[in-house]
Formats: structure tokens, sequence, C-alpha cells
């Protein structure tokens, strides 16, 4: 399967339609960017 390195957006730049799904979405993408992710390979979530 192949891979790529998923980035979590910064700054005030909306993906979304609001804030609010903005704020969801950013919190699944930082559980994905290595940069924030403690383990993004397997999918490891703490909350």
């Amino acid at each position: 399967m192949p891979t790529r390195i998923i980035k979590a957006p910064i700054g005030t730049t909306l993906s979304c339609k609001g804030w609010q799904q903005e704020a969801a979405f950013r919190m699944i993408q930082n559980n994905l960017d290595p940069d924030n992710a403690e383990n993004p390979d397997e999918l490891i979530v703490y909350g």
C-alpha cells in the first residue's frame, strides 16, 4: 500500500464550511501528522 505523509493544516485558512467542522477535521489531521502524533502509523489516539 502506498504511503503518504499527512500534514495538519495550520493558520486561519478554512478547509471546511465553518470553524466547528474545521476543529474536528484538524483533530483528525493532527492524529495523522508525524510532527504531532505519537505513532501515526499505528493510529493510536489518546484523548
